[in-house]
């Protein structure tokens, strides 16, 4: 305290002018350092940002390309599950047929065997109509 009381004693308003100066100088180089402590953090993250976004392009090309195989893979299997649905149709037509051939298949060898109209319908579960031409050409 006793340094103050000296400092001012001897001049007291070049002393208070120079006290202000030194502290002036000491704002305005505080406040640079802090323009440039922000400069430089703004760069920074300008190259961060900049980083970012290029990988924001990249992420956004990749899923354009994703949506474009998806699309593909789509078309695909609608043409699969339209061949499957036409493969089940055919499958049911031909289970169909089948069932009926085996049917008169089991009609016509009855009828080779001398059975009679009433025992074929009974057994192939055929309406009559169906069996009196069997029986007429193939039966004995």
């Amino acid at each position: 305290m006793n340094f103050l009381g000296n400092l001012f004693k001897d001049d007291p308003s070049s002393t208070l002018s120079s006290v202000v100066i030194v502290f002036f100088i000491l704002i305005i180089i505080t406040v640079s350092g802090s323009f440039y402590y922000d400069f430089k953090k703004n760069k920074l993250n300008e190259k961060k940002i900049s980083i970012l976004e290029r990988a924001i392009k990249d992420l956004i090309e990749e899923f354009r390309s994703f949506e474009l195989l998806f699309s593909e893979q789509k078309k695909i299997l609608q043409d699969y599950k339209y061949t499957l649905e036409r493969l089940e149709q055919e499958t049911s037509r031909l289970a169909d047929t089948s069932k009926g051939d085996s049917q008169i298949t089991k009609a016509i060898k009855m009828a080779s065997e001398g059975k009679n109209i009433e025992e074929i319908s009974n057994i192939t579960g055929m309406s009559k109509d169906e069996i009196e031409p069997i029986i007429k050409f193939h039966g004995k």
